[in-house]
């Protein structure tokens, strides 16, 4: 009876470690690798043939319901999901935005623009294990070098293929240097998404490509071997829908003679106005445009809109109606400047010669193509598990869980519980 007793002990250790038991039972040793995509859409799955995406969903846990944070804009929301914050947390509230001592942020990725709360990467080491960080926002700092172990900082790009096979190269290291944490960038089918729409032979060719990375990852960690534990998690900042009219913001601005400065990407828009501007005017002549944008005083923004009350988030938000779309006057090429696009041009209008044909920034509550692909697949993850909705704040906190560590300073989100 001893026997048998200490026999069924064993067996169920080890189904614990194998299929879903507590993060702790193999995170002492397990490697983590997430692999963000940048703008992939569930219908986008579903409208190509991904059978590597297939099988971590048959395999694994996963959602379609991936909800990025507002904006619903990459920057945003790569912060969100390698700090587990909510924009007022972490301060990186759009793809650009002003801020009153370091100017204007444009698509940097430079960890010193945060205000606050630790990538997973910076907890992970800060708590003892080996971490990389290959192409993905926040990875190194201007003022402190690399933030990760493995990391490609201050060499500004890899490309996929070299992210990819960097990434295998660090699974199957040995000794001190090994990384438990292998966070990865893939440019994913939001730009061909953006020029030629959601669904299109180009985007869905993207779409296959990005797949073929996750099966090799795949293969990647199941010639690991027998003793070494790994999980794959694979997610994107935000989904996309197709738009129509554009709302020409620059030329709002001038026609109204409002005095101020401009911040748009995608559907929203912040302005900060000068000092002798009077706010009340400007949002009287902004409320002209009721039918393609709302309009929020900063301390009054909308309850899915977590920005915080400070000076980044400007003295007015702008949310564009579907399918409107907002972008600062830089999207437009030369030669519609030199024939007045922000001076004569209407304030609203669809470009004859399509600048995208896809955008993203919508409130993720109210319009669900914001919700983006999730899916866990590995040592810790039970089979077939679905998921509703997540909050992309609860990444951070579910790859720390899988690690065995404690999520990083500021993380508001929550693990998710990946095992049975």
């Amino acid at each position: 009876m001893v026997r048998k007793a200490q026999c069924w002990l064993i067996a169920a250790l080890a189904w614990v470690a194998i299929d879903g038991g507590p993060a702790s039972a193999g995170a002492a040793d397990r490697t983590v690798v997430v692999a963000l995509f940048d703008g992939f859409t569930p219908s986008m799955v579903k409208s190509s043939d991904t059978p590597n995406l297939d099988r971590m969903q048959a395999e694994g846990a996963w959602s379609h319901r991936l909800a990025p944070v507002f904006p619903s804009v990459s920057l945003t929301n790569h912060v969100s999901f390698t700090t587990g914050c909510w924009p007022a947390g972490h301060g990186i509230l759009s793809n650009i935005f002003f801020d009153p001592k370091r100017g204007r942020f444009d698509h940097s990725y430079d960890a010193d623009w945060r205000t606050g709360c630790e990538t997973m990467w910076e907890a992970a080491e800060r708590q003892g294990a080996v971490a990389a960080a290959l192409q993905i926002a926040g990875r190194g700092s201007g003022t402190r070098g690399k933030l990760a172990t493995h990391a490609n900082w201050p060499r500004p790009h890899m490309t996929d293929d070299q992210v990819l096979e960097r990434a295998v190269e660090l699974l199957s290291m040995k000794g001190a240097d090994r990384p438990r944490l292998i966070a990865l960038y893939f440019t994913g089918p939001d730009g061909t998404a953006h020029r030629t729409g959601t669904l299109s032979a180009d985007t869905l060719a993207v779409v296959r490509r990005s797949d073929a990375i996750v099966g090799k990852l795949m293969k990647a960690i199941r010639a690991l071997p027998r003793e070494r534990e790994a999980t794959l998690l694979v997610g994107t900042d935000h989904g996309m829908m197709d738009v129509g009219p554009l709302i020409n913001i620059a030329r709002i601005m001038n026609k109204h003679e409002i005095k101020g400065r401009v911040a748009a990407a995608g559907a929203s828009a912040y302005i900060y106005l000068d000092k002798t501007e009077k706010i009340a005017r400007v949002e009287k002549a902004l409320k002209e445009y009721t039918t393609a944008f709302d309009v929020y005083r900063r301390g009054s923004h909308p309850s899915f809109a977590r920005l915080g009350n400070g000076p980044r988030a400007g003295d007015l938000l702008l949310v564009a109606k579907p399918p409107h779309w907002i972008e600062g006057p830089e999207v437009f090429p030369d030669y519609a400047h030199m024939l007045g696009v922000t001076t004569v041009w209407p304030e609203i209008f669809t470009p004859p010669v399509r600048v995208q044909r896809a955008a993203h920034g919508y409130d993720p509550a109210t319009v669900p193509q914001m919700h983006g692909i999730f899916y866990a697949w590995g040592s810790g993850v039970a089979k077939g598990k679905r998921f509703g909705r997540i909050d992309i704040v609860d990444v951070h906190p579910t790859v720390m869980a899988l690690l065995g560590l404690k999520p990083g300073k500021g993380a508001e989100g929550k693990a998710l519980a990946l095992g049975r």
